[in-house]
């Protein structure tokens, strides 16, 4: 007699099964890395935009404030900015001639709380 027995058929499907629910959870981890890299991607992009554009104010006007808090909104996610002017005090010949600015971005991913921080330096105000 040809063919397969029924216990051999449900053995068969119940191996198909693990190795297809391992793939798929292979592909739900994937996705998630996924979308945690474009949120870093997002904020690390803002927070560029955010230190160039306190680059420019400071070479053209010299002025801007020391501590700013908002949300940015991207095309995927809110991001909380917050953006901080700090004196300096060490060395003291580049004190007098330049502040430290600090541009933070956080946001909430899988009921975690993620965050990019970029820092330069730049002129003080006249």
């Amino acid at each position: 007699m040809k063919g397969f027995t029924l216990v051999e058929v449900m053995i068969s499907v119940l191996i198909l099964g693990i190795g297809l629910t391992l793939v798929a959870n292979s592909y739900i981890v994937a996705l998630r890395g996924v979308n945690a890299t474009a949120n870093s991607i997002g904020a690390l992009s803002l927070a560029k935009e955010k230190i160039e554009e306190l680059e420019i104010l400071s070479l053209k006007e010299g002025a801007f404030s020391s501590t700013t808090q908002e949300i940015l909104k991207s095309s995927t996610k809110n991001y909380d900015y917050k953006q901080e002017i700090f004196e300096l005090t060490q060395p003291k010949d580049l004190a007098k001639s330049l502040v430290q600015a600090c541009v933070s971005l956080s946001w909430q991913e899988q009921s975690a709380t993620k965050n990019v921080t970029l820092s330069t330096y730049l002129p003080k105000q006249k």
